[in-house]
């Protein structure tokens, strides 16, 4: 790994990448806890959600939580062998927050009626500035998240892996009533059109 990232390195070009990635990023996730802050004093919409009433939620707060960090570190891990592949995915996923945050601006939405709030650790203590996040809503950043790693890696079998965990991810969220329906059949959309936007844009 370390003789990949010195080679990477060698070029002057490819560090000014890297290192324009590193501040991008940076500032989008800066600016995107400042607006999620502003996001839970909007009034949003109520959706009423056909998938969701069919059932009463359940507390899986804990196997979301595992689920979610074990396939977003590995596959961090897994990206980190070859900087190109990990350079593409931090560009999408800035990509990913700039689209996420035009969403929840034009998308604004009240939580599900029966929701038990997820308990994210990381989040809580990062973006959500210690409270209770309920309005950061349409689309899933968590199953979107996880989706990113499916479509931006391209081994087949990595594919599948993290395809498979994204569902995992998504099926978790709805059973707990966390988001609705519509998060989470948007987020491998989203995820999608930002690994495509990073290769058209050239950013390597």
């Amino acid at each position: 790994m370390l003789a990949h990232w010195k080679n990477y390195f060698s070029e002057k070009r490819k560090v000014y990448v890297f290192l324009f990635t590193l501040l991008s990023i940076a500032a989008v996730l800066f600016g995107f806890l400042h607006f999620l802050t502003y996001n839970e004093t909007r009034i949003g919409f109520v959706f009423n959600d056909p998938i969701l009433s069919q059932f009463t939620p359940i507390n899986v707060s804990t196997i979301t939580f595992i689920t979610t960090y074990a396939f977003g570190l590995s596959g961090l891990i897994i990206a980190l062998q070859k900087p190109e592949v990990f350079i593409k995915l931090l560009q999408a996923y800035t990509i990913m927050t700039i689209i996420r945050i035009i969403c929840l601006y034009l998308v604004p939405l009240e939580p599900p009626v029966n929701i038990i709030p997820l308990k994210d650790i990381f989040l809580e203590s990062s973006f959500y500035s210690g409270r209770e996040n309920l309005k950061d809503l349409f689309f899933s950043g968590h199953t979107a998240t996880v989706c990113l790693f499916a479509f931006g890696f391209e081994n087949k079998k990595l594919r599948l892996i993290f395809g498979i965990g994204s569902i995992a991810v998504a099926l978790l969220i709805l059973a707990q009533h966390v988001h609705y329906s519509i998060d989470v059949i948007a987020a491998p959309i989203v995820s999608f059109i930002a690994i495509q936007l990073q290769q058209k844009l050239k950013l390597q």
